[in-house]
C-alpha cells in the first residue's frame, strides 16, 4: 500500500521515499500541508537510508521556508523527484529540486507567488517587535516588504538554476497568492519543469 492509504506521512519503498503531506504525522500539529517539522523528518530518512534515490511527493503546499530547506537537501543528495496527485505551491518547489523530474499519470503541478498568513504574521510581530526594535506595525511593514522581495528574487534564481524558462517563471510568480496556475504537461515539458515526457503509472496505490 502507498502512503495515501497508510498511517505514515512518509513511506520507504526500495529506493523511493514517498511523502504525502496530506497524511497526518503522529504527535505533531496537523494542517494537511507542508510543515517546518518535515525538514527534520525528511533529513532523518535521507541520512538513515542512503539507498534513497527518488522522492515521490504530493500535497497542496504549506510552509515556504520548509520547502526551500528540503529543496536544498534534495539537490545535495542528487535525488530524482516524481509528483503524483495534486502537487502545488511549496510542493512544486520541492519537485523542482529533483535532478530528473517526472509526473505520474494523475499528477498536476500548481504555481503561485508566496502568500502571507496574516494570523501568523501578527503572532510574529507581537513576539519579535522588541527584539527587532519595531515601534509600530509600519516599521514591520518596511521590514517584511524587503523579506518578501528577497524571497521572490531567490525563487526566480532557484527556478532558473533548475533549468526553468524565464517566461514560465514570470507567469508562475505573476499568479496571485490566492490563485493557482496549473500548466499543461506540454507547458511543463517545454519550460523545463518536467525533464522526461514519459508519464509513470499510478504506482503509489
Amino acid at each position: 500500500t502507498g502512503s495515501a492509504s497508510s498511517d505514515s506521512r512518509y513511506e520507504l519503498k526500495g529506493d523511493t521515499l514517498v511523502f504525502d503531506m496530506t497524511v497526518e504525522n503522529r504527535d505533531t500539529k496537523f494542517m494537511r500541508q507542508l510543515e517546518i517539522y518535515d525538514v527534520g523528518l525528511l533529513s532523518d530518512y535521507l541520512f538513515e537510508h542512503p539507498e534513497i534515490k527518488i522522492l515521490k511527493i504530493t500535497g497542496p503546499g504549506g510552509f515556504a521556508p520548509a520547502a526551500r530547506e528540503i529543496a536544498k537537501k534534495i539537490i545535495r543528495f542528487e535525488l530524482d523527484t516524481v509528483a503524483f496527485g495534486k502537487c502545488a505551491s511549496a510542493c512544486s518547489t520541492i519537485f523542482l529540486a529533483g535532478k530528473n523530474r517526472t509526473l505520474e499519470a494523475d499528477a498536476k503541478l500548481g504555481f503561485h507567488r508566496q502568500w502571507v498568513d496574516k494570523e501568523q504574521e501578527k503572532i510574529y510581530y507581537d513576539t519579535m517587535k522588541e527584539t527587532k526594535g519595531w515601534k509600530n506595525e509600519f516599521d514591520y511593514i518596511a521590514w517584511v516588504y524587503d523579506v518578501l522581495v528577497d524571497n521572490i528574487i531567490k525563487d526566480i534564481r532557484f527556478m532558473e538554476r533548475r533549468g526553468v524558462s524565464m517566461d514560465f517563471i514570470i507567469k508562475a510568480l505573476s499568479t496571485d497568492s490566492v490563485d493557482i496556475w496549473e500548466p499543461t504537461r506540454e507547458e511543463l515539458l517545454d519550460a523545463g519543469v518536467v525533464t522526461t515526457k514519459t508519464a509513470l503509472k499510478k504506482s503509489h496505490n
